[in-house]
């Protein structure tokens, strides 16, 4: 039996929560705010931290920043959950989650998370094994080598930009080293002639990697992307990415959309890709 914290100031999560790691046998403590979350973490040091990232107070960001710079809680795994988990936390948390929140998801990644604790090992998180693996590679070469119907894509995102207010938008295929535009609107020009970019400058490259959202609200305030040539040579401040699942499951790629304004992506700005998601695959399949 391990011991976890729970925060989240959904009452109604953070009781489904407790319940099914309960009926897994953990013991589980549960708050509903960030500065309370510190609170039972420093008198209880579980040895599981879920996080939700939006609280009153401090966020879970804020919380994860804490936990990671105390020599006592810093070990602590961390998993997030989030609508569009914010780029800073991929290096602060172990796990992140997209809400709507799949019970069964928190429940095994927090064994795992545990059983990796316990047997003195790190938990594999996907990350850059994601990224090379030749199943999901395939899937994106067959995408990459069709005739794409790019007039169709580059529309596609000039819709995105309409439905979500950003001036730039991309249906974007990831490799495992370059981030392929297969259609665009509003891109900066030498990304469109490059045809995209390497997957170290792109946020994109978590997205794929994690199978989760992206938010940047500001890359200014990003160590991981202020500098990188995307941000900097572009001006771009605002980002949100999702994920673009193929029908076989491989995350081959993401819809993004972007502002040389901070601020204006946001969690709203998400769940418009969201529910885009379908469509742009779709229109991936069957282009030729």
């Amino acid at each position: 039996m391990a011991s976890i914290v729970v925060a989240e100031d959904d009452t109604d999560i953070a009781e489904l929560l407790a319940t099914v790691l309960s009926n897994e046998g953990h013991s589980v403590r549960t708050a509903l705010t960030g500065m309370k979350a510190l609170e039972v973490i420093a008198e209880s040091r579980p040895d599981l931290i879920i996080l939700d990232h939006h609280m009153p107070g401090l966020s879970g960001l804020d919380v994860a920043e804490r936990v990671r710079a105390d020599e006592a809680t810093k070990a602590i795994p961390v998993i997030m959950l989030s609508a569009a988990a914010p780029a800073a936390a991929r290096g602060l948390v172990d796990v992140t989650i997209s809400k709507p929140v799949r019970p069964r998801h928190v429940v095994d990644a927090a064994n795992e998370l545990l059983a990796a604790r316990g047997s003195g090992e790190q938990a594999a998180s996907g990350g850059a094994t994601q990224l090379v693996d030749v199943e999901r590679l395939l899937a994106v070469s067959d995408l990459l080598t069709r005739p794409a119907q790019a007039a169709a894509l580059d529309r596609f995102a000039e819709e995105l930009c309409r439905l979500t207010g950003a001036p730039m938008a991309a249906i974007m295929l990831v490799l495992n080293d370059s981030v392929v535009v297969a259609g665009s609107h509003g891109l900066p020009t030498w990304v469109q002639e490059a045809g995209g970019v390497p997957v170290e400058w792109s946020p994109d490259t978590i997205v794929v990697a994690e199978d989760v959202p992206v938010l940047i609200g500001d890359s200014a305030t990003s160590e991981e992307y202020a500098n990188t040539p995307l941000f900097a040579v572009s001006g771009i401040r605002s980002y949100a990415s999702v994920p673009l699942n193929s029908t076989e499951g491989h995350v081959v790629g993401t819809l993004c959309v972007m502002d040389d304004k901070p601020g204006t992506c946001t969690e709203d700005t998400v769940q418009v890709l969201h529910s885009q998601r379908a469509a742009a695959v779709n229109l991936l399949s069957r282009a030729g």
